[in-house]
């Protein structure tokens, strides 16, 4: 009796400072090149980006992380992806990424975890992977969501209070 087989999730491979990120295929809105970011005081948003007639913020994993400062890309590229929360304000959130884009069928014996190098752990990383032979990095999106979610708030505060002042 054969055990039934799983369907691959067709995924994406981006390019981070460094490392890379797993995605699944289906969250891409958008791969972004250029495109001047709005200055942003939140730490982990780096900035905002106008994408159709949508301010999106754009996050960086590494500064989320705090492994470094936000590692300026000499590309400017920005992945556009749908979120999985439903708050109707976060429609959509934008990763700092670098290169193209590789896809890579996921079948359950894909990823192999890895814990080589991962002293502190990010909060912000759901797993450490090998996929490939390549490091990658399985991002915990509704961590990030769920601060970029707080960040929106404090932001939409902040623009009330000064409009009552």
């Amino acid at each position: 009796m054969n055990p039934i087989q799983q369907p691959a999730i067709k995924s994406l491979i981006v390019r981070l400072h460094k490392g890379s990120l797993i995605l699944p295929v289906n969250l891409m809105a958008e791969l972004v090149t250029g495109g001047e970011l709005t200055p942003s005081e939140h730490p982990g948003v780096e900035g905002w980006l106008q994408w159709r007639n949508r301010q999106i913020p754009v996050v960086s994993l590494e500064s989320l992380c705090m492994q470094e400062e936000a590692g300026e890309s000499d590309e400017g590229k920005c992945l556009i992806l749908h979120t999985v929360s439903t708050l109707p304000s976060l429609p959509f959130i934008a990763l700092r990424v670098q290169g193209g884009l590789n896809t890579l069928d996921i079948l359950p014996d894909t990823l192999r975890d890895d814990h080589s190098g991962n002293v502190q752990r990010c909060p912000y990383v759901a797993r450490q992977v090998r996929a490939s032979h390549l490091l990658c990095f399985i991002p915990d999106l509704p961590a990030i969501e769920a601060v970029l979610a707080e960040v929106l708030q404090l932001t939409a505060e902040q623009s009330e209070s000064a409009l009552l002042e």
